[in-house]
């Protein structure tokens, strides 16, 4: 990835293609010129892009989308699911980064965050991916302090002027070792001049996987499906987009969670314009999502107590029904060469209802387990809202050549509510039920909620001369909490123990008191460049953050808590403060017409983060470094990997984080282009290490999973997820 990638210009002397006529001879085509430079980055320097070609060239490597982030520099991933981890940007996650997919927000649509937003486009539909890791502008970001995920499938293409018909189209399989993984896509697409209809289907699925001791990691297998289609319409400088899909996920495991997707069916369409005007340009997104989503146990989780009657188990049903719905609006108005406006409003509205079904006693089942989850269905989420309306406006000056600002000023308000609840027990049945006491107190309570917050971001850049760039940035962001963190209301052992996103195995609890985020971000970037061939390119970030209210955790003062390492917690706010480093470099090595070309690029990051009364904040990711030796050779391009790790050892006490040792992985890859054929071939883990992955966290892949508190039954918090071992991938991409 790069920021300011080569491009070629070719300029003839006199036009493009012309020719100059003598009387009488023949035309003088006069000769090519190639003139060769840097393009001149646009937006934040803290900005990344990932290509079509690199995302083609690591489609065989991997399945979760989100993996394609993981050469960013400041972005780590937090374990999931086999296509649902988490982007962490700079110690921010979740919710806290702004993640936009093909112009739509999607909020996830359960407990356990099992199906993030990534997870509903699957890696072979992605075009670009622009992240934004430091200060995000105001017309990027919004309800959020971290940084911002765009997320685009590839741009369409129309038959060029004088043909009819274009046809195009891709076909490409894949096969991993560890894990037995194997699937394929399909993208296909006509048009003409002015119309263009594409199609992409994929499908995977994967067993279990395996760590660097051979043993299999219990709770990782899945299956996945993914379609789409889009129209596109083009006349003079408009654009017209619709996109509309569905996803089918019958299963996907989560290791680190008490429950296991057991179904994720979404379906989504949404209008996407683009319109140059002769006062600037006119950008419009409209869209819908809707989600069935369903949890319970897969074979792996252990759902008998061993501490009870052999056979004493049941289900464990939750399901929630999602909606999502928005748009945005944008206009560009150059005022002159030197000075540009952007103004825009949007809007997102979410809806949450989550019920789980009740559950009757199995007949014969001891006395002591009768009606644990019955007669009624219990109600987490009763048409849960929270809606979002945003304005802001922005302001880009040139001041000269060497001097770039941005300004930017933005509102949002959001409104949030949820219905009367309900427990499993009838309260006319047994009125002195704990449950049934709370959940009435809880529904005498005001659920609404409404939050202001004011965004306010200033970017400046100095370039000094052709080798170096500088730029500063402060950004003041806010983000008002999520349904997930507001809403979740009964401290019962067993239904604590179904909600958590953090992959830490404790149990979790709402907070109607909850407080906005502010974050107060500062990042300063230094990048310096071979001017003259582009042969070298380094840059620097350090950053700091302090946020005001931000939403951590407490212990659970009214809950008795387990003894065995896990913990029942409310979220609650605390100021804290973060501050690390990113650094990214490249350079070519030497270059020979026999052997190829050689070059390495590298990227190390760091992140620190503090509770102002003390203690450390939650997956915090240590020093890590990849440094990879990268070889071209005509069609074949191959690269090893060194991947480096520090230990973890400022853990989060509250949450009984455990911390994980430091290690070093070696990857090896290589891909070949004939005509329009690809093969990739690799290996990752050449060496079957077993490690943990720092932000991995607690394997309760194969735990009891209907409470923590079993401190008697051997399942305590002593262990962290294990990484994958060796694992052999080959892949194949046909074109055309």
């Amino acid at each position: 990835m790069n920021n300011n990638p080569l491009f070629t210009v070719s300029v003839l002397a006199v036009a493009i293609s012309q020719v100059v006529y003598a009387k009488d001879e023949e035309p003088i085509v006069l000769e090519k010129v190639v003139v060769t430079g840097r393009k001149p980055s646009t937006g934040p320097l803290t900005k990344s892009e990932i290509s079509v070609k690199e995302i083609t060239e690591r489609q065989a490597q991997i399945q979760d989308s989100t993996k394609l982030l993981e050469d960013i520099p400041g972005i780590s991933l937090q374990a999931g699911g086999g296509v649902s981890s988490l982007p962490v940007i700079h110690g921010l996650n979740d919710d806290r980064v702004k993640i936009d997919v093909n112009g739509m927000s999607i909020t996830s649509a359960c407990a356990n965050h099992m199906n993030p937003p990534l997870s509903y486009i699957d890696r072979t539909n992605i075009g670009k991916i622009t992240v934004l890791q430091g200060v995000t502008p105001v017309s990027m970001g919004g309800d959020s302090i971290g940084g911002t995920i765009i997320v685009q499938s590839p741009d369409p293409i129309f038959a060029e002027p004088g043909k009819d018909i274009l046809l195009d189209g891709r076909l490409s399989s894949f096969y991993r070792s560890n894990g037995d993984v194997f699937g394929g896509s399909i993208a296909a697409g006509i048009a003409n001049q002015n119309v263009r209809l594409d199609y992409t289907g994929s499908h995977s699925q994967s067993e279990n996987y395996s760590d660097g001791n051979d043993k299999a990691v219990k709770s990782t297998s899945y299956e996945n499906q993914n379609h789409a289609i889009n129209l596109a319409l083009k006349l003079d400088n408009h654009l017209l987009e619709f996109r509309g899909g569905q996803q089918h996920i019958p299963y996907q495991g989560f290791p680190t969670q008490r429950m296991d997707l057991t179904r994720n069916d979404s379906i989504f369409g949404n209008l996407h314009y683009k319109g140059k005007f002769d006062w600037g340009n006119l950008e419009g997104k409209l869209y819908l999502e809707n989600t069935i989503h369903g949890m319970n146990f897969m074979d792996d989780k252990l759902t008998s107590n061993p501490a009870s009657a052999p056979g004493m188990h049941s289900p464990m049903p939750m399901d929630v029904r999602g909606h999502n719905f928005g748009y945005k609006i944008q206009a560009e108005l150059p005022i002159n060469e030197w000075h540009l406006i952007r103004v825009g409003n949007e809007f997102h509205s979410n809806r949450l209802n989550e019920w789980w079904d009740a559950v009757p006693p199995y007949v014969g089942a001891p006395r002591t387990a009768r009606g644990g989850m019955w007669p009624n269905d219990f109600i987490n989420l009763n048409n849960a809202t929270r809606d979002r309306l945003g304005t802001y406006a922005e302001w880009e000056v040139n001041w000269s050549p060497e001097w770039k600002s941005m300004l930017g000023l933005r509102y949002d308000h959001i409104m949030a509510d949820t219905g009367n609840i309900q427990p499993y027990k009838d309260p006319i049945i047994s009125p002195t039920n704990s449950t049934v006491l709370e959940a009435a107190r809880w529904n005498k309570l005001g659920h609404e909620r409404n939050y202001d917050t004011l965004d306010m971001t200033a970017l400046i850049r100095f370039t000094p001369n052709e080798i170096s760039q500088y730029e500063l940035g402060y950004a003041r962001k806010n983000r008002a909490p999520f349904i997930y963190e507001l809403y979740p209301w009964s401290t019962s052992s067993m239904m604590m123990s179904m909600i958590g996103s953090f992959g830490d195995g404790n149990g979790y609890v709402g907070n109607l008191n909850l407080k906005s985020e502010t974050a107060h971000n500062i990042t300063l970037t230094a990048e310096f460049h071979d001017a003259e061939n582009n042969t070298w390119e380094v840059k620097a970030t350090p950053y700091f953050s302090y946020v005001e209210n931000f939403i951590d955790v407490d212990r659970c003062s009214t809950c008795i808590q387990p003894t065995n390492g896990f913990y029942f917690l409310r979220y609650a706010n605390h100021d804290a403060r973060l501050w690390g480093f990113d650094m990214s470099g490249r350079a070519d090595l030497y270059q020979d017409d026999i052997f190829g070309k050689f070059s390495t690029h590298t990227i190390m990051s760091y992140v620190r983060g503090e509770r102002m009364d003390g203690g450390n904040l939650y997956h915090m990711m240590p020093f890590n470094l990849k440094l990879s030796l990268d070889h071209k050779l005509e069609s074949w391009k191959s690269s090893i990997e060194m991947q480096f790790v520090d230990a973890k050892t400022d853990v989060q006490a509250i949450r009984n984080e455990l911390p994980t040792s430091s290690y070093i992985l070696l990857n090896a890859k290589t891909g070949y282009q004939w005509k329009n054929l690809r093969i990739d071939a690799g290996v990752d883990n050449i060496l079957n290490k077993q490690y943990y992955h720092p932000l991995g966290g607690a394997y309760t892949g194969d735990y009891y999973a209907m409470s923590i508190s079993f401190p008697d039954a051997g399942f305590r918090n002593n262990r962290n997820l294990p990484g994958m071992g060796r694992s052999v991938f080959v892949g194949m991409t046909l074109s055309f």
